[in-house]
Formats: structure tokens, C-alpha cells, sequence
């Protein structure tokens, strides 16, 4: 990705206080930014937490407010971010483009990519779901906070699913639905759609599925009701089934 990086595990020196060193290095060594991998483990560890508030705090002073703090989001919604942090640049690896993201923010500039509105939600595509030739997936995840009471739509005109739930992300097998199972039809900009969904929680580890044979629909809906049975918005994906 054309970065030097040091890696806080064999760069420090054993016996020292560790965040006293971290900040040391922030603020007295040749770097032009610092990123901090958030987990859930370590979102959960007082430690790593009070470390990520001193350090921020040393940078910030003697860096200036200018100098890059970059949190790597990893399995952790961005409202669990500290505020500290969550106020600054978050890259989310599961991002196709966070490598290029992290260097755009090094060096002060927008990423380059393609100018497009980027969805909530992440789709792809699995065929051979399972080890089943037939069998083709479209996964569905948000990208970062966990969403409930969600939806899929599809034209109605297109070949029903054989099967749909949710599963660990990444192409999953499929869980039972266990919570408020919803299906019908409705109508999406004017065209004709049938949905199904459920109340089950979905996250960036944990996708919904709609598992078809052989041909797709030519676009799948997705949405998060509200207080209601349907969305009021929907993200969509052409598919060119």
C-alpha cells in the first residue's frame, strides 16, 4: 500500500509502561499518523481503552489537531467507537477500499474511488452456495451498527427464492429465523415486488441470505422497518438476473 508501518508489538520495548511508550512514539518519532485496530475484545478491555484515551490525548497536544488518528474498525459498530475517536477517520476493513482509504487520509486527501454514494449495506453474490451447483446466494450485511426487522424485495415477476435466513457473514450457511417472520408483497417505485424478512439481528458478522436456483432476479431490495412492517427506504443492487 506504499506505507512504512510500525508495529507496536515488536517495536516497543519490554518492561516499560506501555502507554507511556505508545505515546512516546506517536509524539516524538518520524510518523505522519497512528491507527488503532478496534475489535470487540478490545472495545471490552479497560486497559486497552484507557491506553487509546492517553494516547490520543499526548498526540493530539503535541501533534496538533491535524495529525491523523485513524481508528481500523473490526467487527465493532461505529457507535461503539469512543467519541474521541468516532469523531475522527474510521475505516472499516471490511471496506473493499481501506487500504486506500487509510493512505487518503495520511495524506490529507479524499479516496480515490469511483464518486458514488456508498450503501449501508454490503451485497455479494455466492454461486455453488454450499457446495449445491444450483444453488446461487445473495448475502446482505450492514456495514457497521446492527439492524433489526429487516426486509428483502424482489420483483415479483422473478423466480421466488428457494430458501432465505441469516448466517455468520462471508457465506454462511443458514440459521432458522426464529423472530417475527414476515412475507408479501408491496410495490417499490412502482414496480411490483414480494418481500420476506425477519426480526432476527443482522451485523457486519452476520449477513441475511436469499438463496435462489440457478437464475438471479434482476434486482434485490433491502430495507430496515422502522416502527412498521415495510421500510420507508429501501438500497437496492442490480443483479441482471
Amino acid at each position: 500500500m506504499g506505507v512504512r508501518v510500525t508495529y507496536d508489538k515488536v517495536a516497543l520495548v519490554p518492561g516499560r509502561r506501555l502507554w507511556e511508550e505508545i505515546a512516546d512514539r506517536i509524539t516524538t518519532g518520524p510518523y505522519d499518523g497512528w491507527a488503532y485496530l478496534l475489535t470487540p475484545n478490545s472495545m471490552e478491555s479497560e486497559a486497552c481503552r484507557e491506553e487509546l484515551a492517553y494516547a490520543l490525548d499526548r498526540a493530539l497536544k503535541l501533534k496538533g489537531s491535524d495529525f491523523p488518528l485513524i481508528g481500523l474498525l473490526h467487527g465493532v459498530p461505529i457507535d461503539e467507537v469512543p467519541p474521541a475517536l468516532r469523531v475522527r477517520l474510521c475505516v472499516s476493513l471490511a471496506s473493499p477500499d481501506w487500504k486506500e482509504e487509510i493512505v487518503a487520509g495520511l495524506e490529507g486527501r479524499p479516496p480515490q474511488r469511483v464518486a458514488q454514494r456508498v450503501s449501508n449495506f454490503v451485497f455479494r453474490i455466492y454461486r455453488n452456495y454450499q457446495g449445491d451447483p444450483a444453488a446461487v446466494a445473495v448475502e446482505i450485511r450492514p456495514r457497521f451498527a446492527q439492524v433489526m426487522n429487516w426486509r428483502i424485495a424482489i420483483p415479483s415477476a422473478a423466480k421466488p427464492p428457494l430458501s432465505w435466513g441469516f448466517g455468520p457473514a462471508g457465506g454462511g450457511p443458514l440459521s432458522m429465523v426464529m423472530s417475527g417472520i414476515n412475507e408479501g408483497s408491496t410495490a417499490i417505485d412502482g414496480g411490483d415486488v414480494a418481500f420476506f424478512g425477519a426480526g432476527d439481528p443482522l451485523s457486519p458478522s452476520v449477513s441475511a441470505y436469499a438463496i435462489f436456483e440457478g437464475e438471479l432476479p434482476s434486482q434485490v431490495f433491502f430495507g430496515v422497518a422502522e416502527g412498521g412492517l415495510m421500510p420507508s427506504i429501501w438500497e437496492r443492487t442490480s443483479l441482471g438476473g
